[in-house]
């Protein structure tokens, strides 16, 4: 674990795998992203050492209510589960689940109906709310599960895999990136969810604080 535990640090988990919100470099483990700058920002102002710490979607819940750290960021979206085991942030942003596909392909795959097909093959990233839609609407196609939330782009490039289910956010990005993947319908995604940070319980003063900075943030 990547963590240093001292009275002025904050731990952080993150899974470092979904950009445009958070990424580790698997070449160096520098981290980056949005959420990554969002609470670096705020542990700065806070007076405290942000201190990353790795976690999987499979774990992440787990591991914070296990105390391996404080809070978790990077594109969580919120969920009962979530809402149930920990504190929740106000919301960062909304987004909603799209079909990303080779950009070639994207006129095939528009609607819940095209997908579901026999011949169709879904990927998805385990532990995450990609993997619970996926599992929640496809009863026809093919749905192959992967460890972490970067693999199901290799898979849809190389022609491994047709569709996956990803929020809007993570598409649009990797569309902006010429990656060759698009979303088969971004202006109608098929849910709207709200992004958020994690507390553990007993970290309702951090809750808090977090809230009050980020809403005075926003402020024009």
């Amino acid at each position: 674990m990547e963590k240093t535990p001292t009275s002025e640090s904050l731990r952080i988990g993150t899974t470092g795998d979904y950009r445009p919100l958070t990424w580790r470099d698997p070449a160096t483990g520098v981290r980056s992203g949005r959420d990554i700058d969002t609470v670096t920002a705020f542990a700065e102002a806070e007076g405290m050492n942000p201190v990353f710490v790795s976690t999987t979607w499979t774990a992440m819940l787990d591991d914070l209510v296990a105390g391996e750290f404080e809070m978790a960021v990077g594109g969580i979206s919120k969920t009962d589960d979530r809402e149930e085991a920990a504190l929740l942030s106000d919301p960062i942003e909304t987004t909603g689940k799209v079909a990303l596909v080779r950009c070639s392909e994207a006129q095939s795959y528009r609607t819940l109906e095209e997908i579901d097909r026999a011949g169709v093959r879904v990927i998805e990233n385990r532990g995450g709310t990609n993997e619970r839609f996926g599992l929640n609407r496809i009863s026809r196609a093919e749905i192959i599960l992967v460890p972490d939330n970067h693999e199901p782009f290799e898979f849809l490039r190389a022609g491994n895999a047709d569709v996956m289910f990803t929020d809007s956010l993570e598409a649009e990005y990797l569309a902006q990136q010429h990656s060759g993947l698009c979303a088969a319908n971004a202006d109608r995604p098929f849910t709207h969810v709200d992004k958020v940070f994690l507390f553990r319980k007993e970290e309702g003063a951090l809750q808090q604080a977090f809230n009050r900075w980020f809403a005075a943030r926003r402020q024009p």
